[in-house]
């Protein structure tokens, strides 16, 4: 299926033509990752990209800086030239960004540097995510979990994602941020747009709605980081606004909205989605759920494996840096490598018997949900406290849970996220 390239060394790997956005494809993807593991681990698609679906490989792609570049969109690599289309392919929503609000957010900062700079916002941002810190907001989030509950348990039914995986991670990540809870629902829509604007399916007018929306909510951070100058806190907001108005050495206030969104989608729409289908997987095995009951210590197990086996995130994207060989694999600079993580924490030379969720498994926790490397995604310890302390809640107060009969599991519409549009469960009701 390939073909020699004599002269440079390397193949020229198959093109595949197979639409990995497909909604048939996206609502269980693992037989087509299978497939493609086996026949083609490394392929071209119809629109150019090269797709990396084996773990060994993902994980090299991920750790390999020299070769690979995060900066997929060119704004950070002076030596190529920008590629803002990639992800604003609408010529009117980049005026958006460059006339009405700042032109290199929501694609740039953390999500899309590498070092030096890159380097520079984690050390600046990673002590606000220190276990130390997350250790200590432990009665405030298990707070916020039980209220959660105590909205629904006495119906013995919910509608699982609205009302819990929802809310729980946005108003976590908004209280460590330094939001108002009172702009909850105005953060969560703003939050779905940067979303929305990363799965690259936006149509040219979806894309400028989309611009103004961020745009707006461009100028919502600035009024906040204006508030926080005012009144202080203990907060990320706090600390990003005595480097946004020149009080100390920091960064310019473009790089600061996008610290701001970047935090923000990463402190809520993985854990949401990890959530339900965790829950999911529970309910759906009666013997993972009886085995959690019994004994409460194999929870975090579970936890790493419903991140292996329902990645949140499905890939990422990396730009080739220089000409090279990769895996047998002629790249030039600038090609984009799409690491599918939801195919490379399937894959049997890591992960033996990939499919099942095995509570024992020894090494679960190499999995790659969260990515790997110096890009590992900076809210991972948040989303494993989270997901562990409301799995523990929700065994000990719902009585009985299962899954209801009206569930149609339909999936997100989504290139990158995977998760549960809606999750129906019922439970027996009992008084708070």
């Amino acid at each position: 299926m390939t073909n020699p390239d004599h002269e440079h060394g390397g193949t020229v790997p198959p093109t595949i033509d197979i639409d990995l956005t497909s909604m048939e494809v996206m609502t269980c993807p693992y037989a087509t990752y299978e497939k493609l593991r086996e026949d083609a681990p490394i392929h071209r698609t119809e629109a150019g990209k090269y797709v990396v679906t084996r773990y060994a490989e993902v994980v090299e792609v991920f750790t390999d800086h020299e070769h690979f570049s995060r900066d997929m969109v060119g704004f950070f690599d002076p030596e190529r030239p920008t590629r803002t289309e990639i992800i604003w392919h609408s010529a009117e929503a980049r005026r958006i960004f460059r006339e009405e609000g700042w032109e290199s957010w929501p694609q740039g900062a953390v999500l899309f540097s590498d070092p030096p700079l890159h380097t520079r916002y984690r050390k600046f941002v990673e002590p606000m995510f220190s276990v130390k810190r997350i250790n200590a907001m432990k009665p405030e989030i298990q707070s916020l979990i039980d209220t959660l509950i105590d909205s629904f348990i006495a119906r013995g039914e919910a509608e699982f994602v609205s009302e819990f995986a929802v809310p729980l991670p946005m108003k976590v990540i908004c209280r460590i941020l330094g939001f108002p809870d009172e702009d909850l629902e105005k953060l969560k829509s703003l939050s779905n747009a940067m979303g929305d604007a990363m799965s690259y399916l936006q149509t040219e007018e979806e894309q400028i709605n989309c611009a103004r929306k961020l745009v707006e909510g461009q100028h919502y951070f600035v009024e906040q980081l204006h508030r926080k100058r005012r009144e202080p806190a203990d907060d990320v907001l706090s600390e990003l606004a005595k480097v946004a108005f020149g009080e100390e050495d920091g960064f310019e206030l473009p790089e600061i909205l996008s610290l701001i969104s970047s935090m923000l989608i990463g402190g809520n729409e993985s854990t949401t989605n990890a959530l339900s289908s965790g829950l999911w997987l529970m309910l759906e095995k009666p013997d993972v759920l009886n085995a959690l009951r019994s004994d409460p210590s194999l929870i975090r197990t579970f936890v790493e494996e419903t991140l292996r086996l329902e990645s949140p995130f499905q890939f990422f994207t990396r730009a080739t840096r220089h000409v090279c060989t990769f895996a047998g694999v002629r790249l030039e600079p600038g090609d984009l490598v799409d690491v599918c993580l939801g195919s490379a924490n399937r894959d049997p030379r890591q992960f033996p018997d990939p499919d099942r969720l095995d509570l024992n498994r020894k090494g679960s926790a190499t999995h790659v949900a969260f990515g790997a490397g110096i890009h590992r995604c900076l809210g991972n310890v948040l989303a494993r406290f989270e997901l562990a302390l409301a799995f523990e809640t929700l065994l000990r107060r719902l009585d009985n849970p299962r899954l209801a009969e009206r569930n149609t599991f339909e999936r997100m519409r989504h290139p990158i996220f995977r998760g549960l549009k809606e999750l129906h469960i019922t439970f027996d009701p009992r008084t708070m």
